[in-house]
């Protein structure tokens, strides 16, 4: 038998041990290069709905009784008032899960670590890539150099291997993320503790739900702001958090106050229609195809495309390489652009203001049917 196919994957996140895991599952041999010399998942909590879950759940990880929690409904709130504009149910059979960022790397790590086709390599910054006719090969800080049949970029929004594949770079969206994690009892009681809460207010909103199995509270504000750094973990200022939601509901207030551990960060995209394959090399998640989380789907698109390229990959042999990573974006560009076009579109609705802001509330308290299911396209999908 010929020997398997191995894959250099650069970037440690979600996308990188979830690709890694199922080309491990497709018998590919597989070495993980994570720039940290520790993992530290950066963010805070994430929603996890049923076609992430899917892919997950193919590669050997149930992740209800990992501190998940499932959501069964979106309550809408006006941020100003408090006022519940909607509730909408979670479709059917497409429940989704709330966790922390960590509690989700942790279980991708351990199931990782526990691989044998899996080499993890930490402390490993990549200062050079190629993807030549024949072979791919990246080269580390400390000199050396690592060769395999196909490399795989999951370095994030600020991605390396991205300069080498097209010419996107990342895009400011004109808008900053706040976001904190606080104990349950930070929590002021007439805010709900069970479920993800959307709070909507003239351009801005909060995104509130628990995570850690109930025992913390998760909030992340979005806020248009002209404010641009590279990075994730800015550390915020009360001060200008205070300000910047100063004419929000109290008890909301009360919440931001109720900690000192917020971080900020600015949204950035990547365009999705660029190329995401040269010769050899990929793009997958960010790196390919960042977007604004305004439909929760970033670390689901993310996934998704682990799952894809892998089973791309495992119809390919050492030859027809190009071609199955060919193969991958031309299955996942379409779905991902209308995701990321769909995000973007959600956050203008999002922080409307004036007589739109009144019919859409309108719309969400008279269409919760409605809205209930248009997005089923996107959560049916389902790893194959």
């Amino acid at each position: 038998m010929s020997e398997p196919l191995s894959v250099l994957i650069i970037g440690g996140g979600i996308g990188g041990l979830t690709a890694a895991l199922a080309l491990s599952q497709a018998g590919f041999r597989v070495s993980v290069f994570e720039r940290a010399k520790n993992f530290q998942p950066i963010g805070a909590g994430l929603q996890l709905s049923a076609n992430a879950l899917s892919v997950l759940e193919k590669v050997g990880l149930t992740m209800r009784g990992k501190n998940g929690i499932d959501i069964a409904n979106t309550e809408v709130r006006d941020g100003s008032s408090g006022k519940l504009i909607s509730r909408i149910a979670t479709p059917d059979n497409n429940n989704t899960l709330v966790i922390s960022r960590p509690d989700l790397q942790a279980t991708l790590l351990q199931a990782v670590m526990a691989d044998a086709n899996i080499e993890l390599n930490t402390n490993a910054e990549v200062v050079d890539m190629l993807g030549g006719k024949s072979v791919a090969s990246l080269t580390l800080s400390n000199g050396t150099m690592h060769s395999a049949d196909v490399l795989i970029g999951a370095d994030g929004v600020w991605s390396q291997t991205r300069r080498m594949v097209n010419s996107a770079r990342p895009d400011y969206s004109g808008r900053i993320a706040w976001r904190a994690t606080m104990p349950l009892s930070n929590v002021p009681k007439n805010i709900s503790r069970h479920t993800v809460t959307l709070w909507l207010a003239k351009g801005a909103h909060l995104v509130t739900y628990p995570i850690a199995n109930g025992a913390s509270f998760n909030a992340v504000g979005i806020i248009q702001d002209g404010w641009q750094a590279e990075g994730w973990t800015e550390k915020g200022n009360m001060a200008e958090l205070a300000l910047a939601f100063s004419d929000w509901h109290s008890p909301v207030q009360r919440l931001l106050q109720s900690t000192d551990t917020w971080q900020k960060w600015a949204l950035c995209t990547v365009d999705p229609t660029m190329n995401w394959t040269k010769g050899r090399m990929a793009l997958l998640g960010d790196a390919a195809h960042a977007m604004v989380p305004f439909m929760a789907q970033g670390a689901g698109m993310s996934i998704e495309d682990a799952w894809v390229l892998a089973r791309q990959l495992g119809k390919a042999n050492r030859n027809t390489v190009p071609e199955a990573l060919v193969a991958y974006q031309a299955e996942r560009q379409d779905r991902v652009t209308k995701v990321w076009e769909t995000s973007m579109q959600q956050g203008k609705i999002y922080h409307l203001s004036g007589p739109m802001r009144l019919s859409r509330n309108l719309v969400m308290q008279t269409g919760g049917n409605l809205l209930k299911n248009r997005y089923n396209w996107i959560y049916d999908w389902r790893a194959k």
